[in-house]
């Protein structure tokens, strides 16, 4: 991303592996989409040529700056089928509350239209973790979805930031695992990221060096862990107004899960169709896969548990996922700690849907 408008972007995102990558990956399935990230610097892109699944422009920063060519970058991308974000660069100098409303004033024609909002933390301030949670709050307040947050592996592990985690809000870590190395296309690199407070990121950018079709210059380039569906259930909605998506087709009833005959350990399970870490252990993080992702197993994976916590379904209980509910809201109203709930189908904590029945 571009640190302020009046210069490029040339601060090191290195960030370290995550404790676990799990939004957005389906059920024994690697899903993922490609994603490219532009300001006025690259003004007159055609995003459509680039390749990328999915496009995010800044809109936005402090209380005084748009970027003009933020409008027809959304509009390209929104009429080639590309799902779309939108960031505000934040200012910690100003309160939150009146970025938020700029932000808000000047993205107003984009609610509601599977566009999600993005808090680009890259602020000299960026230890001010109740700076972002207010941002988020009065951004989440008039989208009527939660925000994401991008920000570099130091800030991450420097900080707490369980007032955000709690909130549900995702992450977009930025790790440049090859520092500087130029990358050809849509390629992450083998060398993940770490994180410390995240159990899971909704996204990662591995490069500012990237070079795609249709742009002469660098870009910034990240996978998404998901797909379309995946970005629109973060936007709360779909480019014809739909509110609310869920996956289709309908998921098939989940399979009983069954004991491993693998040799890593005795906690162990050997993945089936349709089956997903959480369905067998509450910390669906602290566990060992194949891929070295909680999230992205497949049928015939080996999964072990590393040991410290119950199995999943101990309790025998279920409760069943209302609109608008979150893991933290339903974990609240039982009285318990949202990580006792399990059997979500995205496997991932912030992505739930209505009717969904899960078990602690």
């Amino acid at each position: 991303m571009v640190r302020n408008r009046n210069r490029p972007n040339i601060i090191i995102r290195v960030i370290a592996l995550l404790a676990a990558v799990l939004l957005g990956l389906s059920p024994a399935s690697a899903l993922a989409a490609d994603m490219i990230d532009v300001s006025s610097w690259q003004t007159g892109i055609n995003v459509t040529t680039t390749g990328a699944q999915i496009v995010v422009a800044k809109a936005t920063e402090s209380t005084n700056y748009v970027n003009p060519d933020c409008d027809r970058v959304v509009q390209q991308a929104l009429a080639a089928g590309q799902g779309v974000g939108v960031y505000h660069f934040a200012n910690t100098a100003n309160s939150p509350q009146a970025e938020a409303a700029w932000f808000n004033r000047n993205t107003e024609g984009y609610i509601g239209k599977g566009i999600v909002p993005i808090l680009d933390w890259e602020p000299s301030q960026p230890w001010n973790v109740e700076w972002a949670a207010q941002w988020v709050d009065a951004v989440r307040a008039r989208w009527d979805t939660i925000p994401i947050i991008y920000m570099n592996q130091s800030t991450e592990n420097s900080y707490d930031w369980r007032p955000l985690v709690e909130r549900n809000v995702g992450l977009w870590v930025a790790a440049y695992t090859l520092g500087y190395t130029p990358i050809y296309g849509f390629n992450p690199p083998s060398r993940k990221p770490v994180l410390q407070n995240w159990p899971f990121a909704v996204a990662w950018q591995y490069t500012s060096s990237g070079h795609v079709n249709g742009w002469s210059g660098n870009l910034d380039l990240s996978v998404v862990y998901g797909d379309l569906e995946t970005w629109y259930a973060y936007a709360g909605s779909r480019p014809d107004g739909t509110v609310n998506p869920t996956p289709a087709p309908e998921p098939a009833p989940e399979p009983t899960p069954q004991p491993s005959t693998g040799s890593c350990g005795p906690d162990c399970r050997v993945i089936q169709s349709g089956q997903y870490v959480s369905m067998f252990w509450p910390d669906w993080w602290n566990v060992s896969v194949p891929s070295g992702n909680p999230n992205r197993v497949f049928p015939g994976d080996t999964v072990c548990h590393n040991g410290g916590a119950a199995s999943a379904g101990n309790g025998g209980r279920t409760v069943t996922v209302r609109p608008g509910d979150t893991l933290s809201g339903i974990g609240a109203r039982l009285g318990i700690n949202w990580t006792q709930l399990t059997g979500y189908r995205s496997g991932n904590p912030s992505l739930i849907y209505p009717g969904e029945i899960l078990h602690y």
